[in-house]
């Protein structure tokens, strides 16, 4: 799922880029257009379907991969915080952080990267994902997240968790956890 939601995006991104450079060849000048959203441009790609991978979590021999379904399985419930980049409060379901690295068997103690599919990184050990009470966001107000808005998964964390005012660790768009 990572490289073609990445190809998707890229090509999203071409064409944006090949319709904007069109225009400035016919001697027009292309106007940016403004945007409120904090994430980046907003190039629609479609949410993937209930049982497409969109999560692969891999502890060295271990690999467990995740549809928005399997991720479900586990136990999703809803939590509503104040969105630190839009700054609104907003309703997710969740399935907590916790759950996702015991299905890994990924001890407290390790150290996991989470990757975007922007290919974006933050590192910090399972603990403090989890002391700060980390979650996966799977849905906003019951429906997808869009790509354009750190989806179709991103990593949250409740109002005044330690890692929440940790902007960094607001991992948009993961696609990848994987141990150290």
């Amino acid at each position: 799922m990572k490289l073609a939601s990445k190809r998707a995006f890229v090509a999203s991104i071409a064409a944006l880029t090949m319709v904007l450079s069109i225009g400035g060849a016919q001697g027009a000048t292309p106007k940016p257009t403004p945007t409120k959203n904090p994430y980046g441009a907003s190039v629609p790609i479609d949410p993937p379907r209930p049982n497409d991978v969109i999560l692969t979590v891999t502890n060295h021999s271990k690999v467990v991969r995740f549809s928005l379904n399997s991720l479900r399985k586990l136990g999703a419930t809803q939590i509503s915080i104040f969105e630190p980049f839009v700054k609104v409060r907003q309703t997710f379901t969740v399935v907590s952080l916790a759950k996702i690295f015991k299905s890994a068997n990924i001890l407290s103690s390790a150290t996991v990267l989470t990757d975007a599919l922007n290919d974006y990184i933050y590192t910090n050990t399972a603990k403090n994902f989890t002391d700060s009470q980390g979650q996966l966001a799977i849905a906003r107000f019951g429906g997808a997240i869009p790509y354009d808005q750190g989806g179709p998964i991103r990593i949250i964390f409740p109002d005044k968790s330690t890692l929440g005012k940790n902007l960094s660790a607001w991992n948009w768009s993961l696609n990848v956890i994987t141990v150290k």
